[in-house]
């Protein structure tokens, strides 16, 4: 990896993580993290935490280990909490593929943020309220304009609109579960409204995930499952893949 110093914070952030899970972190570099423009990516393995690192994407220090610590919980989750994980069929494309691990992230980055919050960690990016401005104004512009704006970040149509759905889910993440500031609150509450008024087609499996949630505790490794599981029927996702927990 680039010569990277970590704080003193995150590194014992990741020391506990590590104590936590009994698995080493080890950190690769991509420039290809399947999403264009985010800085690092938890990867599966059975043996240790495996964070990948876009070290192209231009980051402050305080982003990125920001980033680093998010990547590093999802592993804590796996091996420590015992969430569930997908086993895919064979012969399964790439594309459904990062549908499916789409839908873990929205859930889990709930989760995820919520925990890095608690260990003093922002729950998000400086870039991210500059984002969601710029999403109230596109969604003014209607379904369409918001479409061409989140096709930015993937060419596959389906994975463009589970991501417009997941921005949704985890802004009303953020204001269920966290501590936000005024401003902070002000702007993401706009954008739920906004997204609600505008994006009306995605806004209707909107309501139907906030309803999974709401009945499942996300923050135990049963209610994740469960909500999980629901949310890949609801888009007809679970045929090909198997929810299954590490022993």
């Amino acid at each position: 990896m680039s010569n990277f110093k970590f704080s003193r914070k995150l590194t014992d952030y990741l020391k506990k993580i590590e104590l936590d899970t009994g698995r080493e972190i080890k950190f690769f570099e991509s420039p290809d993290l399947g999403i264009k423009g985010i800085t690092a990516a938890y990867n599966y393995n059975p043996k240790y935490i495996q964070i990948t690192l876009n070290m192209e994407n231009s980051r402050s220090k305080g982003d990125r280990e920001r980033s680093i610590a998010h990547e590093a919980t999802h592993g804590y989750l796996m091996h420590k909490l015992k969430f569930c994980r997908p086993i895919f069929l064979e012969h399964v494309d790439d594309n459904y593929k990062r549908d499916v691990h789409l839908v873990f992230t929205m859930i889990e980055d709930i989760i995820v943020n919520k925990i890095i919050q608690d260990n003093e960690f922002h729950p998000f990016g400086h870039e991210y309220l500059p984002m969601v401005t710029e999403e109230i104004k596109i969604a003014h512009k209607g379904e369409e304009e918001g479409e061409r704006f989140y096709h930015r970040f993937t060419d596959n149509p389906h994975l463009e609109a589970l991501l417009m759905i997941s921005r949704y889910i985890i802004a009303c993440g953020f204001l269920r579960y966290y501590h936000l500031g005024p401003h902070e609150e002000k702007i993401i509450k706009e954008f739920t409204r906004t997204f609600k008024k505008y994006y009306p087609d995605y806004y209707k499996f909107c309501v139907k995930i906030k309803g999974i949630i709401e009945e499942h505790n996300i923050f135990t490794e049963k209610g994740e499952c469960q909500t999980i599981q629901l949310i890949l029927q609801l888009f007809k996702l679970d045929e090909r893949v198997k929810l299954t927990q590490l022993n």
